[in-house]
């Protein structure tokens, strides 16, 4: 098989670098055949250099011309017209090679080479076509070489009823069996297109579902947020966290459905707030309080870790979420009993990090691909082994937020229990916001007033010019839904001053063309005219001014390839829903920075 590769490999003359591949394909074919002749042909001329000098002449003439042809067929797209003529030139040299005496049995071997040579170069039907008129010529000359004064102890007239009917008889079997494989090809063509067909519609619809999913979806991971921010209850406030916990989760087996990666909000894990660890787990696995007679919790919390922590509660509650469930999923038991204890590794520099272990005391039923459940264990100590755990019993999600904090994700399972661990790191809280923490509630800075600090939006914020830009900016929304509109607007009104909103891609631009906007929010999908097409228009009108207005896409399209059309239209970001508010505000404020 390597042999045979390296062979093809050197007889394409690297074709399949600078053609497409269907007609490098049709190149390379043809070229295992006409190589091969080529190299008879001019041995044929270099022996008959002695004998005969016309069958010398004919022979270099014949290369020669196959040759030139050959070259051509590399620079060129007609493979029909010269392939086929490459055919034509060895089938006259191969006949007049006969008529003018060639006593050489090599040219028995370009002869058998020749079928393939047409069946390569052109049709199937054509192909045969042509071969019979070849073979009745054939025939012929054998035939009639006494008769034109070719001496008879000729090799070829002495063998003449073997070389006719060997020939007919090989070009039938060689026809059938061309049938054959040309018949299969056709099929499996017609297959191959029926399934990208299929694919092609699955692909439509999966694109369809996600885009009516993600767009409620959004709605309700902003509302909770927004929600979350002006609820001070805690009570009430760790519940919205839970929902935004759950829509993340919702999202993330969304993503899995399509085949992306397990979250499309990359930045999520660059949210951090002060919170108190212990109640927030508390109240996670308080959620599970109404499935009593399902499974019970022992918590164990470590004293030593402070009360408030900074970091990302609603990741953290995925990650609970994602790995109680999973267990109640597979428990190989009526009832489980979960033994959860939380405790402090190491303290460096400003961060803590914190090791938890949850272990049940029953195992975990493994659901193999043919639907067989099972609790026998191999050794599961290696590192192959804890992956295969994770994928079987689902826990992608956590895996994957836990690898984004630092830490890792460990299965440990037997027989007769589980265990499942994981570190992360948290940071200690500031000075200044601890002070914060500790006002009386009503008395401290409103969170309704503030965006949820993130890393890069903290960095944005010592930045007084890019504040008072986003506030001052003129942005122009283009949503056709209702309800996205009025959710875009209650996030954004408390940052920005001015918004107008544009229902579809052609009001967008006839407010383009008579206001100054520093930034456009752009759906894609919307009626009359779509956000693509907008998007190209506003460039094409840019050109001429020698301005730029920063385009985002924001959009429920999420699909591979989505994000890149939205660049090629000429768009300079692009954020996918269900998003988080303040990673919109975050590209808002890199792009009027970037645009002044």
């Amino acid at each position: 098989m390597k042999i045979a590769n390296k062979l093809i490999e050197v007889l394409s003359f690297g074709v399949e670098t600078n053609k497409s591949k269907d007609f490098a394909d049709k190149i390379i074919q043809l070229n295992l055949i006409a190589i091969p002749s080529l190299l008879i042909f001019i041995i044929l001329a270099i022996a008959s250099l002695k004998s005969s000098i016309p069958v010398s002449i004919l022979n270099f003439s014949t290369f020669f011309v196959a040759l030139v042809l050959l070259f051509m067929l590399y620079r060129s797209n007609r493979f029909g017209s010269i392939g086929l003529g490459i055919s034509y030139i060895f089938a006259i040299g191969i006949l007049v090679n006969i008529l003018l005496g060639s006593n050489n049995l090599m040219l028995l071997a370009v002869t058998m080479l020749l079928p393939l040579m047409f069946f390569s170069s052109t049709t199937f039907n054509k192909a045969s076509v042509i071969l019979v008129v070849f073979t009745a010529l054939l025939t012929i000359v054998l035939f009639i070489l006494p008769f034109i004064g070719l001496p008879n102890e000729n090799i070829f007239y002495e063998n003449r009823y073997f070389i006719s009917v060997g020939f007919i008889v090989y070009l039938t079997a060689l026809s059938l069996l061309w049938f054959i494989r040309t018949k299969q090809l056709q099929e499996l063509e017609r297959k191959s297109i029926e399934l990208q067909n299929d694919i092609k519609k699955r692909t439509e619809n999966l694109a369809k579902l996600s885009h009516d999913i993600r767009t409620p979806l959004n709605n309700i991971v902003i509302i909770s947020n927004i929600l979350s921010n002006q609820i001070q209850e805690e009570k009430l406030k760790d519940m919205i966290d839970t929902i935004q916990a759950s829509s993340n989760n919702l999202m993330s087996t969304l993503n899995s459905m399509i085949d992306l990666s397990i979250s499309e909000m990359p930045k999520d894990s660059d949210v951090l707030v002060p919170f108190d660890l212990q109640n927030t787990v508390n109240n996670t696995f308080r959620l599970f309080s109404t499935q009593s007679g399902t499974v019970s919790f022992s918590f164990k919390y470590d004293e030593r870790l402070p009360k408030n922590l900074l970091g990302d509660p609603v990741k953290l509650k995925q990650i609970f979420l994602n790995i109680v469930e999973s267990i109640i999923k597979n428990k190989s038991s009526q009832k489980v009993i979960l033994d959860i204890k939380i405790n402090k590794m190491q303290e460096a520099g400003d961060g803590i990090d914190i090791y938890t272990e949850i272990k049940t005391n029953t195992p975990l039923l493994l659901h193999h691909a043919d639907g067989v459940s099972s609790t026998t264990l191999a050794d599961s100590s290696t590192a192959l082994s804890n992956q295969v755990f994770i994928e079987m019993l689902d826990l992608k999600i956590a895996a994957k937020l836990i690898r984004e904090n630092g830490g890792k994700l460990n299965v440990k399972l037997t027989s007769q229990e589980s265990q499942i661990n994981f570190n992360i790191r948290l940071l200690k809280v500031p000075t200044s916001l601890k002070e914060e923490i500790q006002q009386p509630e009503g008395k401290g800075k409103g969170v309704d007033e503030t965006v949820p600090v993130t890393s890069e939006i903290s960095k944005a914020e010592k930045l007084p010019t890019s504040d008072v830009s986003l506030e001052n900016a003129n942005v122009l929304l283009v949503e056709d839904n209702l309800i996205n509109q009025k959710i875009v607007l209650l996030s954004l009104k408390k940052l920005v001053k001015n918004i107008d909103v544009a229902v579809n891609g052609k009001e967008a631009l006839d407010k383009f063309g008579t206001s100054k906007y520093d930034i456009i929010l752009m759906d894609v999908q919307m009626p009359i005219m779509n956000g693509y097409t907008a998007a190209k228009k506003i460039r094409e009108i840019e050109a001429s001014t020698n301005s730029h207005t920063p385009i985002i896409a924001i959009t429920a399209n999420a699909l591979m390839g989505d994000r890149e059309e939205c660049l090629a239209a000429g768009m300079d970001d692009y954020i996918s829903k269900p998003f988080q508010i303040e990673v919109l505000i975050q590209k808002m404020r890199n792009l009027l920075e970037a645009n002044r």
